[in-house]
């Protein structure tokens, strides 16, 4: 073996005990395997940004690979819900959607009104539980109902966007899914 090479162990099937190989691959034939999907990732990845209006950017990458005896870099996936390709969006820190005018009901019937007037009053706990009261009504359940994950995803963006908006212009940006989800995210990224 030359410096130019590398060592692998091929295993068939995760079966350690039969069908053990190991074989002497060029680097540079991997390195440029590697480099082709690193390619189309990166194609990918900036296609993805370019459709991207709402301030989302590309934060992140992860692409799952095998090499086969050869060499050749293989994406995995099987083609349904689980894919060779994950790309990851963060909102950038300077979006400003654009104005979202406060309605006091949207198309689909949600209701701002008493979360509007609890909010420029300062009542922030009573506002907390209308906000929730809203949500419930946007996902067609029963108010104080408790959401499964699929219920949060029915929910228009409208709403959020509304609520966000509302939250964030009477409480001078404090609050909101925005703001906090950028208090949070700033806490765990230090």
């Amino acid at each position: 073996m030359n410096s130019e090479e590398i060592l692998i162990e091929f295993v068939a099937n995760g079966d350690r005990s039969h069908g053990e190989s190991i074989k002497s691959i060029s680097t540079s034939k991997v390195k440029d395997s590697i480099q082709r999907v690193a390619n189309l990732v990166q194609q990918l990845a900036n296609e993805s940004t370019v459709s991207q209006p709402n301030g989302l950017t590309l934060d992140e990458v992860e692409i799952a690979i095998k090499l086969t005896a050869s060499g050749e870099a293989v994406l995995l996936g099987d083609g349904q819900s689980n894919g060779a390709i994950t790309l990851r969006f963060r909102r950038s820190s300077n979006f400003a959607p654009a104005a979202i005018a406060t309605p006091t009901a949207s198309s689909i019937g949600a209701n701002y009104n008493n979360l509007q007037t609890l909010l420029a009053n300062g009542q922030w706990q009573e506002a907390n539980q209308e906000t929730w009261n809203v949500i419930c009504k946007a996902a067609n359940k029963n108010v104080g109902s408790v959401l499964s994950a699929e219920d949060i995803k029915q929910i228009p963006c409208e709403v959020l966007q509304v609520i966000d908006s509302l939250w964030k212009q009477h409480s001078q940006g404090h609050y909101g899914f925005s703001s906090q989800n950028q208090i949070y995210m700033s806490s765990i990224l230090g």
